[in-house]
């Protein structure tokens, strides 16, 4: 499988290789680093992460090892601190978020029954003219 392959994720070409003599090809994103190895077509033809593009392959040595350009590279940082950004400001929403109060019922106090009784007569008698 020497056509180019797609990053399903991040759509760009992902960059190959393969060891020497062997025939299995491995593939993998510049940007989010998943890797797909030849060997599991079931991941191509369900586009499972990765799709076949009917694009030419880039010219490279079978055993050279996949580097990034810099420009790659780049955009990789960009997209690392805005990822580290966003998570700071969503951490800063869920402290700053209001809490919900809880309320807690506290039990009355136990009162003796001749003691209840005497109170009762006492409103009782005070409503009388």
């Amino acid at each position: 499988m020497d056509a180019a392959v797609e990053c399903t994720h991040c759509k760009v070409l992902m960059t190959s290789w393969s060891a020497p003599g062997s025939a299995i090809r491995y593939y993998q994103c510049p940007f989010c680093a998943r890797t797909h190895s030849s060997l599991y077509g079931e991941v191509f033809r369900r586009r499972a992460g990765a799709r076949v593009v009917e694009a030419p392959a880039r010219a490279s040595a079978p055993a050279e090892i996949p580097m990034a350009s810099p420009e790659d590279i780049r955009w990789a940082r960009v997209k690392a601190s805005a990822a580290q950004w966003f998570a700071r400001v969503e951490a800063d929403e869920r402290a700053c978020a209001p809490r919900a109060a809880t309320v807690t019922r506290v039990p009355a106090p136990a009162v003796p029954k001749l003691a209840r009784a005497r109170a009762v007569a006492a409103v009782r008698a005070k409503r009388k003219p």
